[in-house]
């Protein structure tokens, strides 16, 4: 089973085409958009002496939900040269939930991450910024880039009528499920 996680803002874009087309029945499509999420802010640092004030809203589920699937995959897309605000929030959350939690292997070797951007010539660091993710661990071809441009697509174009695409996606999504 499959929890694929959605950091797009846009609902219909890319991210959420390719969540359903990677899922299947026992899949789970979270979309972060819709979600009761706090950023880092209006508060004292709490999470480095106890918990973190925003500990009670879905981000804390969400990590805890990731041990419950075999694979979880990341839709991230690229905003003005970096990942979405959405993922942003997400991860900048993690330092309080694995201070306070062991499960961090548990949850990296179930990890896997597609970006969807530009292209690499313009955001050199979008998919490296990923790839610290499994710094220091077993895993490695854990991230796929997506670059629009090498198929003259625009950011709102269709990534997955180019049939290029769907066969890298579907190819991929092989090699994860075989691990």
């Amino acid at each position: 089973m499959k929890l694929v996680i959605s950091f797009s803002a846009r609902e219909n874009g890319n991210c959420d085409q390719i969540a359903n087309h990677i899922t299947s029945t026992n899949d789970k499509i979270i979309y972060l958009r819709n979600m009761n999420i706090h950023s880092c802010m209006n508060c004292n640092y709490e999470c480095f002496e106890g918990e973190c004030v925003y500990r009670e809203d879905a981000i804390y589920r969400i990590y805890n939900e990731m041990c419950n699937y075999d694979k979880v995959i990341f839709l991230v897309p690229m905003y003005c040269g970096n990942p979405s605000s959405l993922y942003f929030i997400f991860h900048e959350r993690c330092q309080d939930y694995f201070m306070h939690n062991d499960n961090y292997d548990e949850i990296i070797k179930r990890l896997y991450i597609i970006g969807i951007y530009g292209n690499k010539k313009d955001a050199p660091d979008f998919i490296p910024c990923f790839e610290k993710w499994f710094y220091g661990s077993p895993y490695s071809n854990r991230v796929l880039g997506i670059e629009r441009h090498l198929y003259h697509q625009k950011i709102a174009d269709s990534l997955l009528e180019v049939e290029e695409v769907k066969r890298q996606i579907d190819n991929w999504i092989i090699n994860v499920e075989k691990e």
